[in-house]
This record gives structure tokens, C-alpha cells and sequence, in this order.
């Protein structure tokens, strides 16, 4: 009566996540990295999801404009660069490349 479908996996794309970096606006910066890995939900390059690159960043603590690399953990896999901007303890996403 009933037929077998296949159930089809809608994964977010390296587009999606790029579009989902950039609307981050006053965001603690305690909460900045957590906020990251929410835009990255459901993105994976070749099974690997896990977000590298945090261990290169300068301190942004201080209010200023900085530029922060990320990528999954693949060596094939896109490096996003951050243009963010510090103030007040606040971060703001201007442009992702």
C-alpha cells in the first residue's frame, strides 16, 4: 500500500553560510564564537563539519576593525575571511570573502 521513498537531506551551502555570517550585528563577543557555529549548522565539506581556525585570531577584545579566517576542518575545503568590527564589547560582521 505503501511505497519506500527516499527522504531527500537538505544541507546548508558554503552560499548559505556566507549569507548567514553576514547578518550578525552587536553580537557579545563572548557569545561571538558560539553565534558562528549557529551559521555553519547543517554545512558540512566531505563529512566534515568542525569549524577551524579560531586558534589564529588576534584578540579582538579591543575596539578596532579586524580580519578572522575560519574554515571546516578539510584541507580542500573554502577559508572564509570575517571582516568584523569591535566596539563597546560588540562585534559586527561587515563583509565575508
Amino acid at each position: 500500500m505503501f511505497e519506500k521513498q527516499e527522504i531527500k537531506v537538505f544541507r546548508t551551502t558554503i552560499k548559505k553560510v556566507v549569507n548567514n555570517l553576514s547578518t550578525i550585528k552587536d553580537c557579545d563577543i563572548s557569545d561571538f564564537k558560539d553565534e558562528i557555529e549557529d551559521m555553519f549548522d547543517g554545512y558540512e565539506y566531505e563529512d566534515q563539519d568542525e569549524i577551524v581556525g579560531y586558534d589564529k585570531w588576534p584578540d579582538i577584545s579591543k575596539d578596532g576593525e579586524y580580519e578572522l579566517n575560519l574554515k571546516v576542518d578539510h584541507e580542500n575545503a573554502y577559508e572564509l575571511t570575517l571582516y568584523i568590527t569591535t566596539k563597546d564589547n560588540k562585534i559586527t560582521v561587515n563583509n565575508v570573502l
